[in-house]
């Protein structure tokens, strides 16, 4: 026999239950959504204060040595006479401490290591390069050192440019899940062009890679104060 107690009772309906987890999954979405945006905004502020050591660690390097240090290549060894522009931070040379790769190299927040570009241009056509090659910036002369990098806004045409005779570009190439836009692949194609513009992850031109570089005018006036330029 029923028990009557138990005979006005049903259970939810699929329908009932659809709702119910769309509206919890609303719910937990809204509570996580600012935990993830504030976990990007660590990732980027962290990745930004390494990238200034870095290049704080190159000037102190080329005060003490009288040159930059030569980018190194996945097997932590220096890329020749830096013929080669474009590898990756010597961080053991510099003596910066963070994490590291299998191959040895510095990694940024999302994993990927970063990006070292140094100018082997040589002004005087004497075989060195000027700024990797110790002395060769005081032998060439201030007027005469041409590093030959800029970095702009844009890939294609450089309708903004940020900054140009660059002797040193860093860069960290963002989220792992980074789009492979233009002005992303344009930091990779190893010339003497880079772009810097704000974050943009909507669309087909998506960019979140962080750019920081050494000027000329930074690089010179603490050589100038080291008394490694006259």
């Amino acid at each position: 026999m029923t028990d009557p107690k138990l005979s006005g009772q049903n259970g939810f309906t699929l329908l009932e239950v659809a709702i119910v987890l769309m509206i919890m999954g609303a719910l937990l979405g809204s509570v996580l959504s600012p935990f993830g945006a504030n976990l990007v905004e660590r990732k980027r502020k962290s990745t930004s204060a390494q990238l200034y050591e870095i290049r704080q660690a190159l000037l102190g390097f080329a005060a003490a040595q009288h040159r930059l240090p030569c980018p190194i290549n996945s097997g932590r060894q220096p890329m020749g006479d830096c013929a080669l522009e474009h590898g990756y931070v010597p961080s053991a040379l510099l003596g910066i401490a963070g994490r590291y790769n299998a191959d040895g190299l510095l990694i940024d927040a999302w994993g990927s290591p970063y990006r070292y570009s140094v100018s082997a241009s040589d002004a005087d056509s004497d075989g060195l390069a000027d700024f990797t090659t110790a002395g060769e910036m005081r032998d060439v002369g201030l007027q005469y050192l041409a590093p030959e990098f800029e970095v702009c806004n844009d890939a294609a045409a450089c309708s903004h440019l940020r900054a140009n005779q660059i002797p040193v570009v860093l860069v960290s190439e963002g989220a792992a899940n980074s789009s492979g836009s233009a002005d992303e692949l344009e930091n990779v194609d190893l010339d003497a062009r880079f772009v810097s513009r704000d974050v943009d992850q909507q669309g087909d031109d998506q960019f979140d890679d962080i750019v920081v570089w050494l000027s000329e005018s930074i690089l010179y006036t603490e050589l100038l104060k080291a008394a490694v330029l006259p």
